[in-house]
């Protein structure tokens, strides 16, 4: 048996159990959540190439799966990374019902993680594109909300990232048959500008995020958060995969002092426009974007800590962005009620959300004491001397954002619109209330995660020597 194989069918039997299961959240959150919690633990642990024996039967689980001329593979160099991302699905999935999600969250999104896990197994590795372009076309049934069956957001981050897959696999093709090194520098050119365009694409560069803000105001904001992480986390692995197998990319200086001026730029636009927004949902969208541009900052130090800490960073947005989706979208009275006048008083009547959603942004902010903290500020310690603007860029993104987040607080807590409350049952109250936990408590202690997360590229020798 194949483990690659096994892999991919559980989580694709697993996702059509869900859909016999009809309009059941709270069925479907436990399967999906149950599901992707194994699919992570036997990624992790699975015993490879060695002969085992179940139930007094001999048996052995290989790491290769071969199919149609290329081979899918579980080794040391992807496990940590697909234990990751069934992870973020089994957290995502647990609170999920408490949202009033589509359900194509529970069956899509787990199919979406079989995806993204496929991305990480497929030899050679270039076609990992292939794959987040399967990845994208579920994010686009994800997003379907009842006012929106045909979601403008979602079809532009498809078009968007079937472009972003021309782009790479276009720029494989020239690495691997044309052969590009650091001696033909004009090829090396054309091959960098092409992988430019492409992760320009899945990391959201502007002007290739008009998706997000769209989808923000178009869908569920936990759907939405679903769909970030789980994108985001695979774009960020499948950028230190090309780095790390390429040596006259890592060459270039020029490449890390461009992605630092990437980063830059999408601090300051998602900066500015945050400040700007009267609707919770796109703040949360142009909040990500200033996130997203820390994230290539770190990326852009060219360093392993810098390496680590852009994978740190991912792992905790995880948490914060789920805590502030959950948060909102247990206030909302109806899709698209989240403008400023209409959650105006909100935590009067539902506290527990609004704190979550609260403490989500300023986790996302870096506020001290939440889990955003210890990355931004182990970041700006790392590159304010290397690259002084880039350390002033993390400042106003923390400034911007952190002052975004009081000003909603000020408006969740004015005069109530509606003084009646939101009845809460046990478990969303527990949600809720684990979520502030969490934040609260990876911020004081960020060795509980951080440590756990850099395994992740363990297998990428050439970034972690």
């Amino acid at each position: 048996m194949s483990a690659p194989l096994l892999l991919l069918l559980a989580t694709g039997s697993i996702a059509l159990s869900v859909t016999v299961l009809g309009n059941r959240p709270k069925s479907s959150a436990v399967i999906t959540a149950i599901g992707s919690a194994l699919m992570a633990v036997f990624a992790l642990l699975v015993m490879l190439d060695e002969p085992l024996v179940v139930l007094g039967l001999p048996i052995k689980i290989y790491s290769t799966w071969r199919i149609l001329g290329r081979a899918l593979v579980l080794d040391g160099g992807n496990r940590a990374a697909i234990g990751f991302i069934y992870l973020t699905g089994a957290f995502v999935f647990g609170a999920a019902w408490a949202t009033k999600a589509s359900r194509n969250l529970y069956y899509i999104g787990l199919l979406s993680l079989g995806s993204i896990a496929a991305s990480f197994m497929i030899q050679p590795f270039l076609f990992a594109a292939v794959f987040l372009e399967f990845t994208a076309m579920g994010a686009v049934l994800i997003l379907v909300s009842p006012g929106h069956p045909v979601p403008r957001g979602g079809l532009r981050l498809l078009i968007l990232y079937t472009l972003a897959m021309m782009a790479i696999l276009l720029a494989g093709w020239m690495l691997e048959s044309v052969g590009v090194t650091s001696a033909t520098p004009e090829l090396a050119r054309r091959a960098t500008l092409l992988l430019a365009f492409g992760f320009s694409v899945i990391m959201a560069v502007p002007p290739f995020h008009l998706w997000l803000p769209s989808a923000a105001g178009e869908t569920n904001p936990y759907s939405l958060a679903f769909v970030t992480v789980i994108l985001q986390s695979a774009g960020l692995f499948f950028l230190l995969r090309f780095l790390d197998n390429y040596a006259w990319l890592r060459a270039m200086p020029e490449l890390f002092d461009g992605i630092r001026l990437v980063g830059i730029a999408m601090v300051l636009f998602g900066s500015f426009l945050v400040l700007a927004q009267k609707s919770f949902s796109k703040v949360m969208a142009y909040a990500l974007l200033t996130d997203f541009g820390v994230m290539l900052l770190a990326v852009g130090a060219g360093t392993p800590e810098g390496y680590r800490l852009a994978l740190g960073l991912s792992a905790v947005r995880v948490i914060s962005l789920s805590v502030w989706a959950l948060g909102l979208a247990w206030m909302l009275d109806h899709p698209g009620g989240d403008h400023l006048q209409l959650l105006r008083g909100a935590a009067h009547r539902s506290p527990l959300a609004a704190t979550a959603a609260l403490v989500g942004m300023m986790s996302i902010a870096g506020f001290p004491l939440t889990a955003g903290f210890p990355g931004r500020w182990g970041l700006l310690l790392t590159l304010a001397p290397l690259d002084p603007i880039a350390g002033w860029a993390i400042l106003l993104a923390f400034l911007c954002v952190g002052a975004t987040a009081i000003r909603w607080a000020y408006t969740l807590l004015s005069e109530p619109r509606l003084r009646e409350r939101k009845a809460i049952n046990f478990s969303e109250r527990l949600f809720l209330g684990g979520g502030i936990v969490m934040c609260l408590v990876l911020g004081a202690f960020p060795q509980l995660l951080y440590p756990w997360v850099v395994e992740v590229a363990a297998g990428m020798t050439q970034l972690f020597p």
